[in-house]
């Protein structure tokens, strides 16, 4: 089998690691709509790093001016208003991190639906906050965005080329003992002692190692993940982990020239490992993986929307169990990339492919989303 870390650490790095040039702002301005949290919040500390470093790949990084939030919160309380956090948690003997985007039209008052957006491999939260566009899409339909962090790829980095347990092993055939899925699980809780959030309306979305993990949550997190939307990742209904235990909606974005997860199936380029931890895997074809999924959630065999914006190809399967849904869009000059985002400097040169401007991803994850809450 070839080594899926090379396909994640020279399409995730090069997609998504960059190192930064200029700090944060720590200015109040920077910080922005904090509503009297002076006691709560410190303001983030600097990103900088020497531009001179191998993995800044000489490109400039994205930061997202923070405010971190410290302390315990009241319950029921939700002294937090609009703006941008951050916020560190202890979790199994490790300090985990993740952040936060909450709209200008939040209120304390009603519960608020949620994305979690997980980075690649090898990347980290601002990285897919950048690619992915959705802080404005969260502007526009007024729900919270949450990218959590994954663990350390390289020690010498806390806050960067980072990676998701999805469940693959690594190429030395051990697997990762890091309970990312106890993690999500420990970062909605906290989520839910700051701001109102609605249980029922809780969405993941990934990109490429993000997505596989998205599906492990799918699985493993059913009884709070809502519905899923994958990007540049794909995984059978039975793959790797039991199916989940109820009728799951699926959303998946995959590019027919993305080399790093093959449309039509197999292992990523056999090019020399970037990192010594990489998965091994060989994926199974897009459209397989979408059969599976239409027979788990018991739809139609044949799809009940077909239709093409540009170069962008929609299958829509419906009614399934639960009025749940499954959806694909093939990318027909799609890369390992996100529709309608958008490349860090570093990733322009990174051989990761094109981006489809037909559609947005982020715009149509939510659309899709907004129809489904928990039972």
């Amino acid at each position: 089998m070839v080594k899926y870390a090379k396909l994640l650490f020279i399409a995730a790095f090069f997609m998504m690691i960059v190192l930064p040039v200029t700090g944060y702002d720590l200015s109040s301005a920077a910080i922005g709509n904090l509503i009297q949290t002076t006691p709560i919040l410190n303001a983030t500390p600097s990103c900088a790093v020497d531009n001179s470093d191998p993995y800044g790949l000489g490109g400039m990084d994205v930061c997202v001016p923070l405010g971190w939030i410290e302390g315990t919160a009241n319950k029921g309380v939700f002294t937090l208003g609009p703006g941008d956090y951050g916020r560190k948690l202890e979790f199994e003997g490790e300090t985990r991190f993740y952040e936060i985007h909450v709209p200008k039209s939040y209120s304390k008052y009603r519960n608020t639906p949620v994305i979690l957006v997980f980075h690649g491999g090898g990347g980290y939260p601002d990285a897919v906050r950048y690619e992915s566009g959705m802080d404005s899409v969260s502007e526009q339909n007024g729900f919270i965005v949450v990218y959590p962090a994954g663990t350390q790829a390289n020690q010498n980095y806390t806050d960067r080329l980072l990676i998701w347990n999805d469940g693959r092993p690594f190429q030395n055939g051990s697997y990762s003992p890091v309970n990312d899925v106890g993690f999500v699980s420990a970062v909605l809780d906290d989520l839910a002692t700051w701001f109102r959030i609605d249980p029922k309306r809780v969405y993941a979305s990934g990109f490429s190692n993000g997505a596989q993990f998205t599906y492990r949550l799918a699985k493993q997190l059913s009884n709070r993940i809502t519905a899923i939307a994958a990007v540049a990742g794909q995984r059978s209904a039975d793959e790797i982990f039991p199916p989940p235990p109820i009728p799951m909606p699926v959303m998946q974005f995959s590019g027919k020239e993305d080399i790093y997860a093959p449309y039509y199936g197999g292992s990523p380029p056999d090019t020399s490992p970037f990192f010594e931890i990489a998965f091994e895997t060989t994926l199974k074809p897009v459209e397989e993986v979408i059969s599976s999924w239409v027979t788990f959630n018991k739809c139609p065999s044949k799809p009940y929307e077909v239709k093409r914006i540009g170069n962008a190809v929609l299958n829509r399967y419906k009614p399934c169990k639960y009025l749940t849904e499954v959806v694909l869009w093939t990318l027909e000059d799609g890369g390992h990339t996100w529709p309608g985002g958008d490349l860090l400097p570093s990733e322009v040169n990174a051989e990761q492919g094109n981006i489809n401007t037909d559609i947005s991803a982020s715009i149509l994850m939510w659309q899709f989303f907004q129809k489904f809450r928990h039972r």
